[in-house]
């Protein structure tokens, strides 16, 4: 089966709804959100939230608090954030040892 144009298009309109759902948890690490207040800051339906929540926590990006039922960025997120520090440090130290090299001639 074909996918159309139309199709495309509304597979990255949802992408960008999934996502913009995954923003604004990323805004709340520790406490995450509730529905209502995912409902309230991104402006969609309660119907599409628990689609797009149910997406995020397939794909295991998301996850619910257990004893809140709060929703909020999986711990994949917490190691992600790990490594970009550690990389941006990597960075860092290469970039200082240039400048020692580059201010020593």
């Amino acid at each position: 089966m074909k996918t159309t144009i139309k199709e495309k298009s509304s597979d990255i309109k949802s992408a960008i709804k999934v996502l913009a759902v995954l923003d604004v948890l990323l805004r709340n690490f520790a406490h995450g959100f509730s529905p209502k207040e995912l409902i309230e800051a991104t402006g969609f339906s309660g119907t599409d939230i628990t689609r797009y929540v149910n997406t995020l926590e397939q794909a295991g990006f998301a996850e619910r608090i257990q004893e809140t039922g709060r929703i909020r960025p999986s711990e994949r997120f917490a190691r992600h954030a790990v490594q970009i520090l550690h990389s941006l440090n990597t960075a860092e130290k290469q970039l200082a040892e240039l400048n020692q090299r580059i201010n020593r001639t």
